[in-house]
């Protein structure tokens, strides 16, 4: 007779706070969407006026408007206070609060969204963490730098909405979801990246051409990165795998990047791109306006002036939310802790999961309950 496999432990007891944690702090985080708040309403046209003007007659600052900002001000006050109270909850409650303080911080840039204070709110969010953000101004001017060969032979096209094409995005993106069996479903939306995971939900962006590899590697990262994620996250014993760590988002992106560069996919044109969106996003660090921005990209390997002008228009967004920031030191930092702790890998696929929580969650993310 064969032996049994050895069951696995089961995840240790919520402690009896958690319960109230996670209604509290999942109410405040689905309240706060910061790149919902920080994105004009009239991005798309506005692109397109940009594009025909930056064409015909040369540069010209956007005239971005935005849906009226929102008064957080309760909420953020609510969310220092659970921090003060969570952060007595030892080891587990210190990620709790370290997420409350998040909340707040979100909470201000997206108050700030549109207006004259959003720059400093959102470099208070996105403050560099670590060695890292250094590492990544070395890696996005490495990738920069690359001959303009490294990204040619694109191939054939497919416009990402054909719903009768079975290699375009939607269909590719439809039938994963199935293989997978997840519970989501996928809509045809006008967003700036060509994909985007939300609650029950992926968005895939409407009229964009994309090649066979733009697809296959835009299906991984949504899946693989943020969607199985989730849906996992919905599974365990810790609300906070679904509300998300303090970086959670951040390293998440990481993660969903790591994902691309073990499949091969981090090459070429995507290289350039996140190389441009990263030195994008620190030009607006040092206060640069909108229109330098462009010029910096057009100099620095954009394939044309529609190209810059989207990049900067993703880093500028809200006054300047240049998030852009985070990916590529978020890559490097997940890719380091999969060398030195590979098993922790489980804990960053199973939510919005840190680097540096994912060894305190790590005990509820590997067994079963």
């Amino acid at each position: 007779m064969g032996r049994r496999p050895r069951a696995r432990a089961a995840a240790p007891a919520a402690p009896a706070w958690v319960p109230d944690a996670d209604r509290l702090l999942g109410a405040a985080a689905r309240r706060i969407r910061v790149v919902g708040a920080n994105t004009p309403v009239n991005l798309g046209e506005e692109l397109a006026r940009l594009a025909d003007v930056w064409e015909r007659s040369g540069a010209e600052a956007p005239r971005f408007t935005y849906a009226p900002a929102q008064d957080h001000g309760e909420l953020r006050r609510a969310m220092e206070t659970a921090a003060e109270r969570l952060e007595r909850q030892g080891e587990l409650g210190a990620v709790y609060a370290g997420r409350a303080r998040e909340i707040a911080a979100d909470a201000a840039v997206c108050e700030a969204a549109g207006g004259p204070g959003c720059w400093a709110a959102a470099r208070r969010r996105y403050a560099a963490r670590d060695g890292f953000d250094e590492r990544a101004d070395a890696l996005a001017a490495t990738w920069l730098e690359e001959p303009a060969g490294a990204a040619a032979g694109e191939g054939e096209r497919v416009r990402s909405d054909d719903e009768r094409a079975s290699g375009s995005l939607v269909s590719r993106m439809r039938r994963e979801i199935g293989a997978q069996r997840l519970p989501l479903r996928v809509v045809i939306a006008d967003i700036a990246p060509l994909a985007a995971t939300g609650d029950g939900v992926i968005q895939v962006a409407r009229g964009r051409m994309l090649t066979r590899d733009d697809v296959e590697r835009t299906v991984l990262h949504e899946i693989e990165g943020h969607a199985a994620p989730s849906v996992r996250a919905a599974a365990l014993p810790l609300g906070i795998f679904a509300i998300g760590t303090a970086h959670g988002g951040d390293d998440q992106e990481g993660w969903a990047l790591a994902r691309e560069r073990a499949a091969g996919y981090l090459t070429g044109l995507r290289r350039i791109e996140l190389g441009l969106r990263h030195l994008a996003a620190r030009s607006v660090e040092r206060g640069a306006g909108f229109v330098e921005t462009v010029r910096l990209l057009e100099a620095r390997g954009a394939r044309s002036a529609r190209d810059a002008l989207r990049i900067a228009a993703r880093v500028h967004r809200g006054g300047g939310l240049a998030r852009e920031v985070v990916y590529l030191p978020a890559l490097l930092r997940v890719e380091a802790m999969l060398q030195t702790q590979p098993a922790l890998g489980q804990v960053l696929a199973s939510g919005r999961v840190a680097v540096g929580a994912a060894a305190s969650l790590s005990s509820w993310a590997t067994a079963s309950s």
